[in-house]
C-alpha cells in the first residue's frame, strides 16, 4: 500500500515539474523510490525520433552519456514497446516478456544491462494529437520483479501525470494565454498558489476552497497568511527558506484543529515559468495537500478504475449520476454525436454492452459503494 504523504509529494512533484520540466528528475527520484527502483523516466514524443522533452532520474550524466544514445536508436526494436500499445493501463515488461526474449534483444545488450536495467514498470498517456506520455521506473538485477499491486499503485499516479504533461503541453503552447492555463490548474485536485512578496498571484480551485474554510491558511488584505500565530511563523520561514536557498523544496505541516496537519511543498518558480502564471521574479509556488479531501477527482477515479480518458470519465460520470447524453453534452460543450462516440469508446474498454449496463457498473464499484465522499 502507498503511504499517503510519499504519495501526496509524489503528486505534488508531478505538477510542480509541469511548469519547469527540468524539475521532473525531483519527481522521478520520488517515484523511483516509492517502487524500489533503481530510476525512473519519462519522455513526451510522437515518435522515437520525434521527442519534445525527456528526462531520467537515477544516473548520472556520465553514465547517461554512455548509454542514451544506444538506447534512443535501438528504441525502435524495444521488446518492452508493448506497454505502450495499451494507453492508461500499467504494465511491467514480465507480465508478456520472459527473461530469454529480453536478454536476447539488443536493446537489453547495448543499453539496459550496461546500465544495470533489468526490470520495468511503466504506462502510456496521450497528451495532444499523435503526442504521449510514458513514464516508467525500472529496477536492476539485484530487485525484484514488478507485482501487479505495484502496477495498482502506479496507477494512481496516471492521472496526474497525464494531467502535468497536459499542462505542459498548454504551457507551450498559451504561454501568454493565462486563462487557459488558469483553467488546467482548476482541474487540479491537489491546491496551487504562487505568491510574490507574500501577495497572492494565482490560487487554482482546491486552494480557494482551502483560503474560504481558513483554519489552516487564509487571505488578509489580498496576502496570504497562516490562520495561527504558529502556522505564520511556519509559513513565513518556509517562504523566505524556498526564495533564498538552494531550489530543494521545503516542506511544512500546518496545524488543523482535531485533523492531520495540512501538508505544504513550496518551491521557487523559474522566472520563464513565474511570468506564465502571472508572476514576476521571486515568486513561490505552493502545493497544498489537505488530508481531510480525497486528491482524486470524481473523474480520476472513474479513469483509474476503468481505464478511460479524462473526457470518456466525465461522460460515464454524468451517466451515473442520472444524466442523460444531451445533459452530457451541454455540461461538457460538446455535441451530442461525440458524446456517442465516447459512450461507444467506453463500452469498448469496459466490456459493456448497454449503457444502463455501464451505469450499472459504475455503482457497482468501489468508488461508488464507498458513498458520494470518496468521490466529490
Amino acid at each position: 500500500m502507498l503511504d499517503l504523504d510519499d504519495f501526496s509529494q509524489a503528486v505534488a512533484r508531478i505538477y510542480d515539474a509541469s511548469v519547469d520540466v527540468d524539475r521532473w528528475p525531483d519527481a522521478l527520484s520520488a517515484l523511483a523510490r516509492m517502487f524500489g527502483g533503481k530510476g525512473a523516466q519519462i519522455s513526451v514524443a510522437s515518435a522515437p525520433d520525434a521527442v519534445a522533452f525527456i528526462r531520467i532520474s537515477g544516473w548520472s550524466n556520465e553514465e547517461l552519456a554512455q548509454f542514451i544514445p544506444a538506447y534512443l536508436a535501438l528504441t525502435p526494436t524495444d521488446p518492452r514497446a508493448v506497454m505502450s500499445k495499451a494507453p492508461y493501463r500499467v504494465m511491467h515488461c514480465r507480465q508478456f516478456l520472459s527473461d530469454e526474449a529480453l536478454w536476447a534483444s539488443e536493446m537489453y545488450k547495448q543499453a539496459l544491462r550496461p546500465s544495470g536495467v533489468e526490470y520495468t514498470m511503466a504506462v502510456t498517456v496521450p497528451v495532444d494529437g499523435d503526442m504521449a506520455c510514458v513514464l516508467s521506473v525500472m529496477r536492476g538485477a539485484d530487485g525484484t520483479v514488478f507485482t501487479t499491486e505495484d502496477c495498482e499503485d502506479f496507477g494512481r499516479l496516471v492521472p496526474h501525470a497525464g494531467r502535468a504533461a497536459h499542462m505542459h503541453a498548454a504551457f507551450r503552447r498559451c504561454r501568454e494565454e493565462l486563462a487557459s492555463v488558469k483553467a488546467l490548474l482548476d482541474g487540479v485536485p491537489l491546491g496551487m498558489m504562487v505568491v510574490q512578496d507574500d501577495e497572492l498571484k494565482v490560487a487554482n480551485r482546491a486552494a480557494r476552497v482551502l483560503l474560504g474554510e481558513g483554519d489552516a491558511m487564509q487571505l488578509h488584505n489580498g496576502r496570504l497568511q497562516g490562520s495561527t500565530r504558529r502556522a505564520e511563523s511556519d509559513l513565513r520561514d518556509a517562504v523566505h527558506a524556498a526564495l533564498d536557498g538552494t531550489d530543494q523544496p521545503i516542506g511544512v505541516n500546518l496545524p488543523v484543529d482535531h485533523a492531520q496537519p495540512v501538508r505544504v511543498m513550496l518551491r521557487k518558480l523559474h522566472p520563464a515559468s513565474a511570468g506564465m502564471l502571472g508572476a514576476q521574479n521571486e515568486a513561490v509556488a505552493l502545493y497544498v495537500s489537505d488530508p481531510r479531501k480525497p486528491i482524486e477527482t470524481p473523474e480520476e477515479v472513474l479513469q483509474r478504475l476503468f481505464g478511460l480518458t479524462g473526457r470518456e470519465a466525465s461522460v460515464l460520470r454524468i451517466l451515473a449520476e442520472g444524466g442523460d447524453l444531451q445533459e452530457a453534452a451541454s455540461r461538457l460543450g460538446i455535441g451530442l454525436g461525440t458524446v456517442r462516440t465516447h459512450i461507444k469508446h467506453i463500452k469498448d474498454t469496459t466490456g459493456a454492452h448497454r449503457q444502463a449496463e455501464l451505469v450499472r457498473m459504475v455503482w457497482a464499484s468501489p468508488a461508488w459503494i464507498a458513498g458520494q465522499t470518496t468521490i466529490q
